[in-house]
């Protein structure tokens, strides 16, 4: 009769999930609404039938909503950093994060600026008893050079209408391109630090998107089209536009994605046998600009354009 020799083999039970880390990992690759920026044939009819005023007054309020929801997923992540690191930047991570909200002085004299010079033009209107809109149109598109029949004593007001029109709109896109660029440099030296961080644990960095100067050539023909319609004020607006809806829709996303597959690298080194699954929308995309179609993992080539994509970046050192 065999005798049993008991192992001495101990069967631990597995990790028990990081919750956290988990939230912030979806928070991260989940994208933000997409509303929060126009197209280009949306802002160049909104801008022109609205004398320039609607597209401000809605860009700074959505960037507002857009900013503060991207804040609050990378203070998300930096809080859990800070509990899960001993690295000397951890603590500093979270400072950071908290200071990625959009400054208020930017958006406050952008809109501040747009409604004193819609105001403006308005009383000057008003002390002359115009309330023709044919003559708001020559005042302003007509390059405030046309003479009107009509209103002989509002002759001297047209080249003052035209400037106030001009500098007003000029000023307040120009504050608004301003908050964009500002915002995605905080962005971009945040994700660097967290980089250093993750580098630290044998995790490739994150290479932040740059925001850059060139936009989509449709954004450059929309300002050619204010230039020959008088309205000079269209080439800051189309470029605080496209900046808006590039940052949203492109470099954020990219950033954003970037970030969580590095979370999730780091979340698998510290924890092998812990089940860490991909979230739903952190999925691979073609790497042509163009195209940014969803292509499945292990791909080389884009299914749809044929674009050969690069090698994986979020794999552990």
């Amino acid at each position: 009769m065999s005798q049993f020799q008991p192992g001495n083999v101990t069967i631990e039970p597995p990790p028990l999930p990081d919750y956290l880390a988990g939230g912030v990992l979806q928070g991260l690759s989940r994208p933000i609404g997409g509303k929060q920026s126009w197209g280009v044939i949306k802002s160049v009819l909104l801008a022109g039938l609205t004398f320039g005023l609607l597209p401000i007054l809605s860009w700074v309020r959505g960037f507002k909503r857009f900013a503060t929801a991207e804040q609050q997923q990378f203070l998300h992540l930096a809080q859990w950093v800070r509990l899960n690191s001993e690295h000397p930047l951890a603590r500093q991570l979270e400072s950071d994060a908290k200071e990625l909200r959009p400054r208020g002085i930017l958006m406050f004299l952008s809109v501040i600026t747009a409604l004193a010079t819609a105001v403006w033009i308005g009383s000057l209107f008003s002390q002359l008893h115009i309330r023709e809109l044919d003559t708001l149109i020559r005042a302003t598109y007509g390059t405030g050079q046309i003479r009107l029949h009509s209103d002989v004593p509002f002759l001297q007001y047209m080249p003052r209408v035209f400037q106030i029109w001009i500098i007003g709109f000029s000023a307040a896109y120009l504050f608004h391109l301003l908050q964009i660029y500002l915002h995605a440099n905080d962005v971009k030296r945040f994700v660097s630090r967290f980089s250093e961080i993750a580098q630290s644990e044998g995790i490739n960095r994150v290479k932040a998107d740059s925001l850059g100067v060139i936009i989509w050539p449709l954004w450059l023909l929309a300002a050619t089209v204010f230039i020959g319609a008088g309205a000079p004020w269209g080439v800051l607006a189309m470029l605080a536009g496209g900046a808006q809806r590039r940052y949203i829709t492109w470099t954020s996303r990219n950033t954003r994605s970037d970030v969580a597959q590095r979370l999730r690298a780091m979340l698998l080194r510290r924890r092998p046998t812990a089940n860490v699954p991909s979230p739903v929308y952190l999925r691979d995309r073609c790497i042509q600009p163009r195209c940014r179609a969803e292509i499945p993992r292990g791909v080389n080539f884009c299914p749809r354009c044929g674009t050969r994509q690069k090698a994986a970046v979020n794999q552990v050192a």
